[in-house]
């Protein structure tokens, strides 16, 4: 900047205006990349600050409209808020927009499942399949799908084999084992038992609605704990 004393100096002026004319330049590079911006929101999320992440999200993708991870990221922390239904449809776009996003694949599911939507899941889900039948999120998958169909024996075994399987991620390992327990415990109850269970709203007709309530509980209880 000028001081006062020189700023009527003619060969001040010429400086002064090189100067004005590459401020744009100057305040364009300190802009935060979208690379940056991913990884400061990710940095949030580490840290329990999801307001945050989200608003590092936004800004991001208000440069990259079409960043799939990063609408995957948005709709698994709306998901964790309890905002179920923007969560699905942010998943929903991100799987469409990053098909290799397997795991916001296996969470859209989730979200579908719980929300009573079996179908929806099972056709989401079958983009697991060709991950081979010893990939933890495969096992995961096929093992919640036995679960909605009351199938309780069969959605232990896969399950227990799918946490067998995935040694990267502990906290989905655990939430399978909460699902686990409940459904051993189903297995091992009385036919009129089960069938007594508290029913969920699905669009299957063959499962009583227990394995399907048993999810959206352990769900629930998640949630509670986050919070």
């Amino acid at each position: 900047m000028l001081s006062l004393c020189s700023a009527d100096r003619p060969d001040r002026i010429a400086p002064e205006t090189e100067s004005i004319n590459k401020e744009p330049q100057m305040e364009a590079s300190t802009q935060l990349t979208p690379d940056e911006l991913m990884h400061l929101a990710l940095h949030a999320t580490q840290h329990d600050n999801p307001e945050k992440a989200l608003s590092h999200l936004k800004h991001l993708l208000q440069v990259e409209p079409d960043n799939g991870k990063a609408i995957y990221l948005m709709g698994a922390l709306h998901a964790e808020i309890g905002m179920h239904e923007q969560a699905a449809e942010e998943m929903t776009r991100a799987v469409s927009l990053a098909p290799e996003l397997t795991t916001a694949r296996f969470q859209l599911g989730l979200l579908h499942i719980t929300a009573g939507r079996i179908e929806a899941a099972r056709e989401v889900w079958s983009g697991l399949d060709a991950l081979g039948d010893e990939d933890p999120l495969y096992l995961f998958k096929t093992g919640l799908l036995h679960l909605v169909n009351d199938e309780f024996s069969d959605s232990v075994r896969l399950l227990q084999a799918g946490i067998d399987h995935n040694q990267l991620n502990e906290d989905l390992n655990n939430d399978m084992r909460r699902v686990m327990e409940d459904a051993r415990k189903a297995a091992g109850a009385t036919a009129p038992a089960a069938t007594t269970a508290p029913a969920a709203v699905g669009e299957t007709a063959t499962a009583s609605g227990a394995g399907q309530r048993m999810l959206l509980s352990v769900y629930e209880r998640d949630a509670e704990d986050d919070g």
